[in-house]
């Protein structure tokens, strides 16, 4: 199972010891979580999912759009439609060229959707 520690830990400019520290455990720990080669106590996740202001499903990787009741639904799909016309706005005055354009928007709405899922 591939859970989302390394995004948000990455998000936030942390280091596995950084986490590793707030969790008080090791360094070894963080990794293997990472890499879905060892799950973390309830407690250690609660914490982490508070810390990253998200859910411990979403931490753990297992909530989806599927998921989502038809108010977060509707929710998540204005977010993102809004998000797309801030870029669109956004886009009208940039220097950059259309290829560029084109992948920052990708990689915002990526980001953004994995980290409101």
């Amino acid at each position: 199972m591939k859970n989302r520690l390394k995004q948000l830990r990455k998000q936030k400019n942390l280091s596995q010891k950084d986490v590793a520290e707030l969790l008080s455990i090791t360094n070894q720990a963080i990794c293997l979580f990472e890499k879905g080669e060892r799950t973390l106590k309830q407690e250690n996740l609660q914490k982490l999912a508070d810390f990253f202001e998200v859910s411990v499903p979403y931490l753990k990787g297992e909530l989806s759009y599927g998921d989502l009741t038809p108010e977060e639904q509707n929710l998540n799909d204005r977010l993102v439609s809004q998000i797309i016309n801030d870029v669109n706005d956004e886009i009208k005055y940039s220097e950059l060229s259309s290829k560029e354009n084109k992948r920052a928007i990708k990689l915002a709405l990526q980001s953004a959707l994995e980290y409101y899922a």
